[in-house]
């Protein structure tokens, strides 16, 4: 039986450039193969690839390049001199409630430091299925009458016209942080509609920070919600420390010299402005939080969120935040190294829980406590709030399987658009990403209730998502087919008629034509670099670990070998034999291959001989101490041992 029935994917071999490879190799004194894999990552210059491998807080960009900042912050601050009312108004994600958490801290902070005054500060979070995603004519209302003076939004707002415009009516500032894509205005002249980057700015807004918009000077557009949130942030401290009508604040020194370092490349950046010691202090916590929402909303981890994701992992392991202990205290993470998986498995999806099942505000009450009791009873309730979302989300999937057998022409529809009445609507955005996997197409999952329909989409490398949505959107010359919509080129979400479904998927896969070609339908795996066996060794592992953390945009190398063989037996392992370890050869080296997932292709593997090709992740196993993968990495050896190298299996083929 040929090995090759295993492999559905396309591997896609980046093309050699050996005399670039030389060049950055021998510059920065790194191996060809941690050359090839910056190559690849788009870092085709030696000083890109130096600052990516370095990602020191220097390269972060100065925080008042981003529109609107520096009105915002004197507004901001302000309110805060006077004792005025300020609400933060969050979103029920991870990003939305992480940026919740740190814009209310930071608020807080300046307040106590400043004005030596209990602040007046406040927060809001939407309920994901009364109220929907962002800003609401009813929420605005009500915080009116509850006296505030200022709204904060964060990772929400940047579309929310109509309710500017209620703001302004009744006597609130609105500052808008956010990072989600603008929509583009009704072009009212040929000049407009020639100008596909053409934005008029909401006019009732006294504030617009999002590095999408086309007055952002700032160099790095893809910042998640939370790292516009610590912009803003960054830019308070800086104008807070540097008055001319308040006193200093209090000095407090730094612990440790690594801190008093990080700490001093957040102090000074090309704006020169300085941030007084006790806030840096601030600022480097919050770290924790900004890697939390980077993290968790998928965003690219280059450049500026690189730099957040990377010192905020080690803020997180080293935090004093009540929340925070707490909640790694409960998924077994206490005194352990984390690394983005731990965020994207463990620590995120609780977060995620409150606002997908629950109550979203327990989040952004849980990493703002300031006590341990607290903050542990409100993470033991967000771990069995996520237990009951695994259970909804197992029931939709098998829900959603069988829609798509009975529903969808695979062969000719370009997306996957099903519904259903008994759906949860907090649930249905992670299955669409589970089935966008499976059945390498664009899906829409559309929870219905009291005949509107709640929708989340997710997509595939090349499409658009977004984009699409906009020309359905634009399809009819006299009715929209969507109540509203938002999001950015891979995930969106969206409100829908019940009696629209039908002629939104059809309409939907009648504008993507042209958007979409087959070969985009085939799953691919990337490949970094061809290498052979003979050259991997514990040194290359080590250095690899320069690139981490991982997450999207930069992903974990995967090597290809050639002409390698299966020895001895195949074993079963994991809960129902899930998953499979071997050994395989190349020549005179072996290594052990763990094989995760693939536990129902055995049969095929023990009857295939002959040599092989295999793409891998190279890792060191998972502590053997532990019945879990709390401790899941790549490049931590744990076991200190020069031949315990293993490769994780990603596809085989003859």
């Amino acid at each position: 039986m040929a090995i090759q029935e295993l492999s559905q994917k396309k591997w896609v071999f980046t093309p050699l450039n050996i005399d670039l490879q030389k060049k950055i190799s021998h510059s920065l004194r790194i191996s060809p193969v941690l050359s090839q894999v910056l190559i690849n990552r788009g870092l085709t210059d030696i000083e890109s690839a130096r600052t990516f491998l370095q990602s020191n807080l220097s390269s972060l960009s100065d925080p008042t390049l981003l529109p609107d900042i520096e009105k915002s912050s004197e507004r901001i601050l302000k309110a805060l001199s006077k004792g005025e009312k300020i609400t933060v108004y969050g979103d029920y994600d991870v990003d939305g409630i992480s940026a919740t958490a740190l814009m209310v801290q930071c608020l807080e902070t300046l307040s106590r430091l400043y004005w030596n005054q209990k602040s007046t500060i406040s927060y809001y979070i939407p309920d994901r299925l009364e109220e929907g995603y962002g800003l609401s004519i009813e929420a605005i209302e009500l915080l009116s009458k509850t006296g505030t003076k200022v709204i904060i939004t964060v990772d929400c707002g940047v579309n929310s016209f109509e309710e500017a415009k209620f703001t302004k009516e009744k006597g609130i500032d609105l500052i808008i942080t956010d990072h989600h894509e603008p929509s583009q205005p009704k072009q009212t002249n040929q000049a407009d509609k020639q100008n596909s980057n053409y934005l008029q700015p909401c006019k009732e807004v006294l504030g617009m920070i999002n590095p999408k918009l086309t007055t952002s000077n700032y160099p790095f557009k893809e910042l998640s919600g939370v790292g516009v949130a610590f912009m803003l942030a960054w830019v308070l401290g800086q104008n807070a420390s540097n008055p001319h009508d308040h006193p200093p604040a209090r000095p407090n020194g730094l612990a440790g010299r690594e801190r008093a370092s990080r700490a001093g490349a957040i102090q000074s950046n090309k704006n020169n402005k300085k941030v007084a010691g006790e806030f840096k202090d601030f600022l480097m916590n919050a770290m924790g939080l900004a890697a939390l929402g980077t993290i968790a909303d998928v965003v690219p981890l280059q450049r500026e969120n690189r730099i957040l994701a990377k010192y905020g992992l080690s803020s997180l392991q080293h935090s004093e935040n009540p929340g925070i202990k707490a909640l790694k205290e409960v998924v077994g993470l206490k005194d352990k190294k984390i690394y983005s998986y731990h965020v994207g498995f463990y620590l995120g999806p609780r977060i995620n829980a409150a606002g997908r099942v629950g109550n979203a505000k327990r989040g952004v009450e849980m990493l703002t406590a300031k006590c341990d009791e607290k903050a542990k009873e409100i993470a033991v309730y967000l771990d069995g709030e996520n237990k009951k979302r695994q259970k909804i989300q197992s029931d939709i999937l098998e829900s959603a399987r069988r829609k798509i057998l009975n529903d969808v022409d695979i062969k000719s529809d370009v997306a996957i658009i099903v519904s259903d009445d008994n759906w949860h609507p907090g649930v249905i955005g992670i299955v669409a990403s589970r089935l966008a996997e499976e059945f390498y197409r664009p899906v829409i999952m559309i929870a219905i209730d009291d005949e509107v329909g709640h929708g989340s989409a997710r997509s595939i490398p090349n499409f658009h998502i977004y984009n699409t949505l906009t020309r359905c959107q634009e399809f009819y010359l006299d009715k929209k087919l969507l109540i509203s919509f938002g999001g950015h080129a891979q995930a969106a979400g969206l409100r829908i008629l019940k009696e629209d479904i039908l002629d939104f998927k059809k309409v939907f896969n009648t504008v993507s034509i042209g958007h979409m070609r087959k070969e985009d339908l085939i799953p691919t795996l990337n490949i970094d670099a061809e290498i052979k066996f003979s050259s991997i060794s514990k040194a290359l592992l080590k250095e690899l670990n320069c690139l981490s953390p991982h997450g999207e945009g930069n992903p974990v190398p995967v090597f290809a070998a050639k002409d390698v063989r299966i020895v001895g037996q195949i074993h079963r392992f994991g809960v129902n034999g899930k998953h499979l370890s071997f050994y395989v050869r190349q020549g005179n080296t072996s290594f052990k291959v763990v094989a995760f997932g693939m536990g129902d292709k055995i049969e095929m593997l023990k009857k295939s001989n002959g040599n092989c090709s295999i793409a891998f992740v190279l890792r060191y196993p998972f502590e053997k101490k532990t019945n879990n993968l709390f401790n899941y990495n790549y490049y931590n050896d744990v076991m200190n041992n020069e031949d315990n190298i293993e490769l994780e299996l990603k596809d085989i083929s003859a």
